[in-house]
């Protein structure tokens, strides 16, 4: 199975959704791709058909209580979310997430049967410091010895180097495909796991059949490519076409 998962990010109102999701609905897509879309939580109820599976961009690292503002993933699974965006670089550094509330918040999402989407990838200064596989080894531990040894198995990894997110940059396609083996390597080796490693950062349709030809990719993550579901149909072609 691979993964294509459309994170939307705080884009499009209630009018455009109900459109996106309309032509979403719609979508040729088959059985071997697994599509995910992830819109603002305002708008989690318009998107409720069979052609994708619902995801969150965030979670509370709280359950049910006197947490204003917060959405809790009890909360979140009431409205057939089957998964959620975990550890971000963006809720990393705008929100000045730490390991610790991305812990919590793993926990809640796997008590509540949500599987959690968990971003890993170095900043532009750890890849020029040669850091990315450190950076990376250190990421991947902090979270697997805190999740129970049963659940492991349900988590997917995504590897989203920062430096990449937005600036239309990917990293060079021999260095990515040795990042995802080096990722799977280090699960494997550490925790006997084999769990799926999806790729994020600036996926867009010129560079989906190079990336679609890795092998070692389980799945991509679109942002904002994601906006436009003509383009999410391309992508989806190319990517069935060259798995």
């Amino acid at each position: 199975m691979k993964y294509l998962i459309c994170n939307l990010k705080a884009n499009k109102k209630k009018d455009e959704l109900i459109k996106y999701e309309k032509e979403l609905s719609s979508i040729n897509k088959s059985s071997n791709i697994e599509l995910i879309v992830c819109p603002s939580t305002p708008f989690l109820f318009l998107f409720q058909n069979e052609n994708y599976e619902l995801g969150s961009q965030d979670l509370s690292k709280f359950n049910e209580g006197p947490y204003t503002g917060e959405n809790t993933a009890e909360q979140l699974s009431s409205l057939n979310v089957r998964y959620a965006l975990i550890g971000h670089s963006e809720r990393r550094i705008y929100f000045h997430e730490e390991e610790e509330t991305i812990i919590e918040k793993i926990k809640r999402a796997y008590h509540s049967h949500i599987r959690p989407i968990y971003f890993i990838g170095e900043t532009k200064e750890e890849k020029n410091n040669n850091q990315t596989y450190k950076t990376l080894e250190k990421q991947i531990a902090h979270i697997i010895n805190e999740v129970p040894d049963y659940k492991r198995e349900k988590m997917i990894l995504v590897y989203e180097p920062v430096w990449a997110i937005g600036t239309g940059e990917v990293p060079n396609y021999d260095e990515m495909s040795e990042t995802i083996m080096f990722i799977k390597k280090i699960v494997n080796a550490y925790y006997g796991l084999s769990l799926p490693v999806l790729y994020g950062g600036s996926v867009n349709e010129t560079n989906i059949e190079k990336l679609s030809s890795i092998q070692e990719i389980d799945g991509l993550i679109l942002g904002e490519s994601s906006k436009n579901v003509q383009i999410i149909q391309d992508i989806y072609n190319i990517y069935q076409k060259n798995i």
